[in-house]
């Protein structure tokens, strides 16, 4: 039976905010596996025999029930300075110090209302007015510049440790999870040189005669005449991997409409959509939303991902609820929202691109929350632990050090039973050009984390 836990609010007086709400749902109901139930009686509360939580206010239960205490970011907009906690004050789940911390005159020390803390990383509240300087050349939120990377808590799912830490400190056990990988593979070009249209043929000739490339020149030839295959046709070698260790990858597709970002295959070709049509039958499918939506209004871009999206249920003959930003392009709050109301139900854009590990501190998903309207959205969330192109183009890692390096996450994501996600491209598993010698990683990496 899931162990169950009574809450009452001090700092309201028993009145939950859809910030309480949120939180309680992260902490309990995602990570714990617990039942709960708020109680607005303070008498009622006290009268519970069982594991009880007061959040905020006066400590009146004399140790009787455990307290957090509130910096007040559940209440209002809180938009004081991100006050430390000592290391040892009340509430610290785990060793090390946690942002929004409550100054204890009494005992001359700053403790930690690490709820607070826990719904700042779950909404990605530090990006919403993210400096520009924080930015890279395409808009995205660095790692580099995030308190998560800076505080050394990047490389495990934080918030999912911090809380189940919390639990062992009030002897209690989350209810058992197995931990678990799910592979994703992003299909940015789904061919380097088969089903082309006859113009973007001889444009790509063009440019290699230009760059005198007759490798190039040579091996178009041979797989537009049959004579060998095409390079980042990788499917089947994917699939037979996923199979051998009893995984089911989802595939996302760009279907976008041909821009600067977004260089794929036309949608209507032939061949792409027996490749969608194919995979469906092993795999689950999602759509890859183009850098070209990401630039437009709000209303334009939920009409363009719409359309997306139904030219890869066209495609799969299937519905299509789940997406991933192209370019893992993301501005919270606004990029849940879009996709919400473009009818996706899955978000598995929750990553950095220029670091591994685990933006908002989680492994699991989790339901997303506006930050504008105060509301969570029906839409969840699959934070992507690491990407191929990160270990390889961003930190520079070797074959090696990218095997050794997802191993070790997955070391972090063992220990919460959690959930390792993978994100790889069909392309780099070609062995070829800048790829060459890495389809080893992803045989090895599977290897050494299921």
């Amino acid at each position: 039976m899931a162990q169950s836990i009574a809450i009452w609010l001090g700092v309201t007086n028993g009145k939950a905010s859809p910030r309480h709400e949120y939180v309680a749902y992260v902490v309990f109901d995602v990570i714990l596996g617990w039942k709960y139930r708020w109680y607005a009686s303070y008498d009622e509360w006290c009268a519970v025999n069982g594991l009880k939580l007061q959040y905020g206010g006066i400590d009146l239960n004399d140790g009787e029930g455990h307290w957090i205490p509130a910096a007040g970011l559940l209440e209002d907009d809180y938009d004081g300075e991100l006050e430390w906690s000592d290391d040892e004050g009340q509430g610290v789940p785990g060793k090390g110090r946690l942002p929004f911390g409550v100054k204890n005159a009494n005992l001359q020390r700053v403790d930690a209302d690490w709820w607070s803390w826990v719904f700042w990383m779950i909404t990605r509240m530090e990006e919403r007015d993210a400096p520009t300087n924080s930015l890279d050349q395409y808009g995205r939120f660095q790692a580099q510049h995030s308190v998560i990377e800076k505080s050394g808590w990047l490389r495990r799912p934080e918030v999912e440790w911090r809380v189940r830490e919390w639990a062992k400190s009030v002897q209690a056990a989350p209810t058992p999870a197995a931990y678990h990988v799910i592979p994703t593979i992003d299909v940015d070009s789904a061919f380097a040189y088969l089903h082309r249209s006859p113009w973007r043929r001889f444009g790509a000739t063009v440019k290699d005669l230009a760059k005198l490339d007759w490798g190039r020149l040579n091996e178009r030839r041979k797989v537009l005449s049959g004579q060998m295959g095409d390079p980042y046709d990788t499917y089947s070698w994917l699939e037979n991997l996923h199979a051998a260790h009893g995984l089911r990858a989802r595939y996302f597709f760009l279907v976008s409409d041909r821009g600067e970002f977004d260089r794929g295959i036309d949608w209507k070709q032939p061949g792409f959509q027996r490749l969608v049509a194919e995979l469906k039958r092993t795999a689950d499918v999602g759509v890859h939303p183009g850098f070209g939506s990401f630039q437009l209004e709000l209303d334009d871009r939920v009409a363009m991902i719409k359309t997306e999206k139904q030219r890869v249920a066209q495609m799969g003959n299937c519905e299509v609820h789940h997406a991933r930003q192209h370019y893992l392009l993301q501005q919270y709050p606004v990029s849940w929202k879009v996709l919400e109301q473009a009818g996706i139900l899955h978000d598995h854009t929750m990553g950095f691109a220029d670091n591994i590990g685990f933006r908002a501190g989680m492994s699991r998903s989790f339901r997303a929350y506006d930050l504008e309207s105060e509301t969570m959205l029906n839409l969840t969330v699959h934070p992507v632990a690491v990407m191929d192109a990160t270990l390889k183009r961003y930190l520079n890692y070797t074959p090696e050090e990218a095997v050794h390096c997802v191993e070790q996450l997955a070391e972090s994501v063992r220990e919460v039973d959690g959930v390792l996600r993978l994100l790889w491209h069909n392309e780099t598993v070609s062995d070829r050009w800048e790829w060459r010698g890495w389809r080893g990683v992803y045989e090895q990496v599977l290897e050494r984390v299921c």
